[in-house]
C-alpha cells in the first residue's frame, strides 16, 4: 500500500485550511480520511498530483465548510439536549427528595421509593451530566479543562449521596460510605480545588466561593458525625436495658415464689389471698403487654431483629440492630393512618393498675406507688407523658423506658403482697 510523504500530507493540510476549516478535531479526522482516499487511488496506479486534483474538484463549492457546519450543528444539538436534560434532572431529583422527606415525616407509604429514586437521579445521573456540560462550557471559552477536578468531584458526590441514602434507609455500609467521602474530599478533592483556584486568575472569586462551600459542607458533615449517638453510648444504653430486664425477672420470680408459699399457709385470710392472687394476675398481664410492645418495636425497627426474640417472647438485646432508629417507636406507640398505636391503651392500663395497687396499699406505700407510677410530664399542659417519653425516641431508649416500667410493676407488686400477707 502506498504511503504519503510528509510533503504530500502538508499539501493536503494546506488545502483543508484554504477551504476555511476551523474545527480542529474535524480537521484531523478529515485529513486522515483524505489521506486514505488518495493512498487508495495511488495503489490503483494514479499519481499523487492527479489524485489530488480529482479530490480537489470534489471539494469545490464550499463542501468542506458545509461538512464543518453540519458537524457543529449536530454537536450543538447534542449539547443543547444534554444541557436541557441537566436542567430537567436538576428540578426533578430534589423535588423527589423533598416529597420523599415529607412522606417519611408523615409515615406515608411510598417514602422510600421517592428517596431512593431522587438520590439515584441526583448522584448517578445529574452529577455526571453536570460535569460533562461544565467541561463543554469551559472548552467553548477556550480554557483548559481540569478533568481530575470534575472526576474526583463526581465520584465524591456520588459516594456521599449514596452514604446519606443508606443512612436514611438504615442499610448497612452507610457509615463507611460517609467516612470515605469525607476522606476523599479532604485528601484529594480539596487540594485539587485549591490548586485550580490559585491558577485560575480570571475566576478566583468564583473558585474561592466554591472552596468555602466545600469546606462548610465538610464542617457540617463532621458535626453530624459528632452529634450522632456513638456506639459507646448505645452500648451503655443496652446494658441499662438488660439490667432492667434481669432485675424485673428476678423480682417477678421472688413474687411468684412468695405467693406460692402464702397459698400453702392455712392461717392466712382467704380474702387476702384472693386479693393477692388477683394483683399478681393483673401485674403479669400488664407485664406481658409491655413485653409485647417492646417486641413490636424491635420488629418494626428491622426484620433482622427477629433473631433477638426467643420463642417465649424474651428479648436478647445483644442480637438487636439499628438501636438509634426512632420511627419504629413512634409507629408502635402512636400508630399511623393504617395502624393504630398502643400508647393510649398502655396509658389506660397503667392508670388502672396504679388505682388497683393504691386500693390495696397502706398510706406509706401509697406515696411510693404514686411516685413510681407517676405518668405526668414536666410540662403537662404542653407535652403529655406519652409524647415526652416516646416521641422522637430511639428504639433502645424506648426499651429502657418500658423495661423500667416492668421493674416498677414487679417491685410494687412485691411490696403490696407483703402488706396483704
Amino acid at each position: 500500500m502506498a504511503d504519503l510523504t510528509d510533503r504530500e500530507i502538508e499539501i493536503l493540510n494546506r488545502e483543508i485550511d484554504k477551504q476555511g476549516l476551523t474545527y480542529t478535531q474535524l480537521q484531523n479526522e478529515l485529513l486522515d480520511h483524505l489521506c486514505c482516499d488518495i493512498e487508495t487511488k495511488m495503489d490503483e496506479g494514479v499519481e499523487f498530483l492527479k489524485a489530488f486534483e480529482e479530490l480537489r474538484s470534489r471539494l469545490e463549492n464550499r463542501r468542506i465548510q458545509e461538512i464543518q457546519e453540519e458537524t457543529l450543528l449536530l454537536i450543538n444539538q447534542k449539547y443543547r439536549m444534554m444541557k436541557k436534560f441537566m436542567y430537567i434532572l436538576g428540578t426533578i431529583a430534589p423535588s423527589l427528595l423533598i416529597i420523599g422527606a415529607i412522606f417519611k415525616l408523615q409515615h406515608w407509604p411510598g417514602a422510600s421509593v421517592f428517596i431512593v429514586l431522587g438520590s439515584f437521579l441526583l448522584g448517578a445521573v445529574y452529577l455526571p451530566v453536570f460535569a460533562m456540560v461544565s467541561m463543554r462550557d469551559t472548552r467553548k471559552k477556550e480554557k483548559r479543562v481540569n478533568k481530575p477536578l470534575y472526576v474526583v468531584g463526581v465520584i465524591t458526590g456520588f459516594i456521599f449521596i449514596t452514604g446519606v441514602l443508606f443512612k436514611i434507609m438504615h442499610w448497612p455500609g452507610a457509615g463507611v460510605a460517609l467516612l470515605f467521602s469525607v476522606l476523599l474530599t479532604v485528601a484529594v478533592f480539596i487540594p485539587i480545588l485549591v490548586i485550580h483556584a490559585l491558577k485560575d486568575k480570571e475566576n478566583q472569586v468564583q473558585s474561592f466561593s466554591i472552596l468555602i462551600f466545600v469546606l462548610a459542607f465538610m464542617a457540617v458533615n463532621i458535626m453530624v458525625f459528632a452529634l450522632k449517638a456513638s456506639k459507646n453510648v448505645l452500648h451503655s444504653m443496652v446494658i441499662s436495658a438488660k439490667e432492667n430486664m434481669m432485675t424485673s425477672q428476678m423480682v417477678e420470680s421472688a413474687n411468684t415464689l412468695f405467693l406460692e408459699i402464702a397459698n400453702q399457709n392455712d392461717q392466712l385470710s382467704p380474702d387476702r389471698l384472693d386479693q393477692a392472687n388477683f394483683i399478681h394476675e393483673k401485674t403479669a398481664a400488664l407485664d406481658n403487654y409491655l413485653q409485647e410492645i417492646m417486641v413490636d418495636i424491635l420488629l418494626a425497627t428491622h426484620e433482622d431483629n427477629h433473631m433477638a426474640i426467643a420463642e417465649d417472647g424474651s428479648i436478647d438485646l445483644s442480637k438487636t440492630n439499628y438501636l438509634d432508629v426512632h420511627r419504629s417507636t413512634e409507629l408502635v406507640i402512636f400508630g399511623n393512618e393504617v395502624t393504630s398505636g398502643k400508647g393510649e391503651a398502655l396509658l389506660k392500663s397503667l392508670d388502672t393498675h396504679r388505682e388497683l395497687l393504691l386500693a390495696q396499699a397502706g398510706p406509706e406505700l401509697d406515696v411510693i406507688i404514686s411516685e413510681m407510677l407517676d405518668l405526668s410530664s414536666e410540662h403537662p399542659e404542653e407535652i403529655p407523658w406519652l409524647v415526652e417519653t416516646f416521641r422522637q425516641t430511639p428504639m433502645i431508649a424506648a426499651i429502657i423506658s418500658l423495661s423500667n416500667l416492668q421493674f416498677k410493676l414487679q417491685f410494687l407488686e412485691g411490696e403490696v403482697l407483703k402488706e396483704l400477707l
